[in-house]
């Protein structure tokens, strides 16, 4: 497979190529495309590096700040729902996290064959070591934008969030 982070991308000559091509391909839209493409991948690379230096997913971490909210713990199906994953991968991911020590299962007190999924302690100083990390790696990932430009960026964002992309493709 392919370096997903590739370094060759289309120039403005063989964009050109392209648009002779097909009729519907807005250089200026792909280029900008291009361009949040690779921010992304190498944001998402030096993230997931400074994650994983924690023994750390995304997933994970996502998981550990949903516990850490709810002392009393979440039953499977809540943390499923709040990923956005089944309940069969949220299983898998907390088998993990459980053999690692980060969470703990516990009875339902309601349902006792139901289980309740626990921050551990274990989990909670893991936590504890990287949330200071995450801020700094976030700001130092966001650093050469002034203040006004993460707003930009962010109303940018939240614009193209808000958008339905087409259907017809």
């Amino acid at each position: 497979m392919p370096d997903s982070n590739f370094r060759d991308r289309p120039d403005a000559e063989r964009l050109r190529v392209i648009r002779s091509q097909y009729a519907d391909a807005n250089i200026k839209t792909v280029q900008t495309f291009l361009d949040l493409q690779f921010v992304y991948r190498d944001v998402q690379a030096k993230y997931e590096q400074v994650l994983s230096d924690y023994d750390l997913s995304e997933s994970r971490f996502i998981l550990l700040m949903f516990l850490a909210h709810a002392p009393q713990g979440l039953p499977v199906s809540a943390l499923a729902e709040k990923l956005g994953v089944t309940k069969a991968t949220t299983s898998k991911l907390l088998d993990r996290m459980t053999t690692g020590g980060f969470v703990e299962k516990i009875a339902d007190s309601q349902d006792k064959r139901a289980v309740v999924i626990r921050l551990t302690p274990s989990g909670r100083a893991c936590l504890s070591r990287f949330l200071p990390v995450n801020f700094q790696t976030i700001n130092s990932l966001l650093g050469r934008l002034s203040a006004d430009e993460q707003g930009q960026l962010d109303l940018l964002l939240t614009k193209m969030i808000a958008s339905p992309v087409d259907e017809k493709v």
